[in-house]
């Protein structure tokens, strides 16, 4: 594993010869103060600045294309690896009218769990983000927001990837984000959503990782999940739920269970009830969607009548759930939708 950006840093100084507090002025500077670039490093001599310019690179990626959805609340930007070029990946920041301001961060460029409704699914995996290019994505956005004096409240580990399969960058990149001297975001500001892979979601509890979670579940039996989500055919929901379990009585925190609502596969009111015999005493919280369009999938959004209908029998079986509000659809920044095309 490389080193971390705080070890290079740390390495620099060393053979430079300088004190240690240089590090802290550093990440003051770097992680909080959100400087644009390395000049703006104003508590190190210019020297010392135009060192560190030659040595290491301010960000690990390079900004190709930013979108803005009709409404404002949603942006979208494509970036490009500095070691790869040829390979990007999309970062997406929703802005809430309650002032929230979210990042939904990329932890893969592409995706190996294939699920049938996603478009990044479609790409395949083509690597692995490394714990700083999963830093840099939530950095370009806090320096933006910055510019109007507000923060980053929020991170989802949502966009390319699955994150408990690149989980020693992600466990890396959370070590950056929750450090006080650092982002410093609290843990029940970060989610990190998940296909559901129950050897690593156990793995990131024992190592004492506690943020929120959300579990894609689509469906509420192995046999219609298995159609949606293939992996789920090495996953069986009862393995799924045992490591959810566990999570729970670790955190005691409730779980957001992400349902695509696919018109006229998922969206049965008998499905409804099911779904909410399998969540009645647990502590959770649906999120339906319904689903985004992507092309070369099957899928149909249903009625908003149906949704209604759906989040009613849900809601009846003792199960809390908010149907999501879309936001960045029409800019294909909607759930579902990176893909980088």
């Amino acid at each position: 594993m490389h080193n971390s950006f705080s070890d290079q840093v740390q390495f620099f100084l060393e053979k430079n010869n300088q004190p240690t507090y240089r590090l802290a002025q550093f990440n003051q500077a770097y992680y909080q103060h959100l400087i644009n670039s390395f000049d703006e490093l104003t508590t190190w001599s210019k020297d010392l600045r135009a060192q560190l310019a030659q040595q290491l690179e301010f960000s690990t990626l390079t900004l190709l294309k930013e979108q803005i959805s009709a409404d404002g609340n949603t942006i979208k930007v494509l970036f490009s690896l500095n070691r790869q070029p040829e390979l990007k990946l999309e970062t997406v920041l929703m802005r809430y009218r309650d002032g929230r301001n979210s990042v939904c961060v990329s932890c893969m460029v592409g995706c190996p769990v294939g699920c049938t409704f996603c478009a990044t699914g479609q790409m395949g995996l083509k690597i692995n983000l490394t714990s700083r290019e999963i830093i840099d994505q939530v950095l370009y956005f806090a320096r933006l927001v910055n510019k109007e004096e507000q923060k980053i409240s929020n991170v989802t580990y949502m966009g390319m990837g699955e994150p408990l399969l690149n989980l020693e960058a992600v466990e890396a990149s959370l070590d950056v984000l929750m450090d006080e001297n650092k982002f410093g975001l609290g843990k029940r500001r970060i989610t990190i959503s998940t296909a559901g892979f129950p050897d690593q979601l156990k793995k990131l509890i024992d190592d004492g990782y506690r943020p929120r979670l959300a579990l894609s579940l689509h469906a509420p039996d192995q046999e219609l999940r298995e159609q949606i989500m293939p992996i789920a055919k090495n996953y069986p929901l009862d393995q799924v739920f045992e490591a959810i379990d566990y999570y729970v009585e670790k955190t005691n925190k409730l779980v957001t269970y992400e349902y695509l609502l696919l018109k006229g596969v998922n969206d049965s009111d008998a499905l409804a009830k099911q779904l909410g015999h399998l969540l009645k005493n647990r502590l959770a919280h649906v999120n339906l969607i319904p689903v985004n369009p992507v092309d070369n999938t099957p899928y149909q959004r249903p009625t908003q009548e149906r949704v209604r209908q759906f989040s009613k029998v849900l809601a009846q079986s003792g199960v809390s759930n908010t149907v999501r509000v879309t936001m960045g659809d029409d800019i294909k920044a909607a759930c579902g939708q990176l893909s980088t095309e």
